[in-house]
């Protein structure tokens, strides 16, 4: 009960230092989300009391000059019901430069590049990882959300041409490097950069799980989704604007019904990200803790264990829960738990547990590697 009030007691304080009404009342609900108790989570209640407790001790806010300038319009939200409910939405009007959709979504496609085509990728189960036998599948599983990290002009009237001029230059150097399949710029204007049937290069060195598979190197797999934005660490709030929310929920639905996405493999690039070299997860930390899953229509993954702890027994450092604020810490926790608890049941040490985790995802790589290098010598000689 102590612990209780005292998170309690954090979560008023902080909601006390958001200037903007309606963004405090959304600071407040996805506090009462994240306290409200899973099946999972209600054996482990005064363990996930006691981290909300810590990150929230380690992280101060301070609004920004910009962001207590922003107007947030609260968008309609969606809670998960347990099942994927998928939108009807069909494509209304197709030109050479846009597409339009019966959401209201409107895709330019006049910066429209081709990549590599999608080609067959492999998935592993989750019960029984087998580096030499995994499932191949072609069809798109997943979105990964992203931030350009690109430079910021006060969003404001006065400003509008260097907004103009930036994202310009942002979508320019996007398109160059195929980097995304989509880019929302700061008025919210949805651009196609690469093609939906090829491959965009977002997220390499990534790894996602849904409730059958496990996904490595993520960009045959899932879509790249990238605001015109930067993450700040620890922020709360969102950092991208009305605009960009909504076009990203119009998206997002476009593209779940399209393909059949689940909820569960909408993700953030700070979520999936890994760095192989050091075995840390989080190399890449945009939306690390503030994406706004309620708002895009989605259930909120970041209390999702990271499968890249539990089942190749990657870790964290300090930076990367630094960046992810209070948001991450619950899906951390279970990723550990998970892990700690699969290693006692084998009789295990964690440490040597974790080793025998990273060997698979090693031979992953190599097996991954290997195919890469033949199909590029398939391609040379035909």
């Amino acid at each position: 009960m102590i612990l209780k009030s005292l998170a309690q007691k954090l979560i008023e304080l902080r909601a006390n230092r958001i200037p903007d009404p309606v963004a405090r009342l959304r600071y407040l609900q996805q506090r009462i989300g994240l306290a409200r108790p899973t099946p999972r989570s209600r054996r482990k209640g005064p363990i996930l009391l006691l981290i909300v407790v810590l990150a929230s001790l380690l992280i101060v806010y301070k609004p920004s000059t910009t962001e207590a300038r922003q107007s947030f319009v609260p968008l309609p939200r969606v809670t998960s019901t347990g099942a994927d409910v998928f939108a009807t939405v069909w494509l209304v009007e197709h030109t050479k430069d846009f597409e339009i959709y019966s959401n209201g979504l409107r895709i330019d496609d006049r910066y429209t590049v081709s990549s590599d085509p999608r080609a067959a990728y492999p998935v592993y189960q989750r019960s029984s990882i087998d580096a030499a036998q995994p499932e191949w599948r072609t069809a798109p599983a997943g979105i990964v959300y992203h931030t350009t990290e690109s430079d910021q002009a006060v969003f404001e009237e006065d400003e509008t041409s260097k907004l103009k001029r930036i994202g310009k230059g942002v979508l320019s150097y996007v398109q160059q490097r195929h980097a995304y399949h989509f880019l929302i710029d700061r008025f919210g204007q949805v651009f196609r950069v690469v093609k939906e049937s090829d491959i965009a290069d977002h997220a390499g060195m990534s790894i996602w799980a849904d409730n059958r598979v496990i996904y490595v190197n993520l960009n045959s797999s899932f879509f790249g989704v990238a605001f015109e934005t930067q993450t700040q660490a620890g922020q709360e709030l969102p950092s991208a604007n009305p605009a960009q929310i909504h076009s990203a929920r119009v998206l997002t639905e476009m593209l779940r019904g399209k393909y059949r996405i689940t909820e569960s493999n909408c993700v953030t690039h700070a979520q999936v990200s890994v760095n192989p070299g050091n075995m840390l997860i989080g190399y890449h930390t945009d939306w690390a803790g503030n994406f706004p899953f309620l708002e895009v229509g989605l259930s909120d993954n970041y209390t999702a264990p990271p499968p890249s702890i539990y089942a190749f027994g990657f870790d964290y450092d300090p930076a990367f829960v630094h960046h992810t604020g209070v948001r991450l810490w619950e899906g951390l926790a279970l990723a550990d738990d998970e892990l700690r608890t699969e290693a006692a049941t084998r009789g295990l040490a964690v440490a040597k547990y974790r080793s025998i985790l990273r060997k698979k995802y090693k031979e992953i790589l190599e097996t991954l590697k290997t195919a890469s290098n033949s199909k590029e010598k398939s391609n040379a000689t035909s």
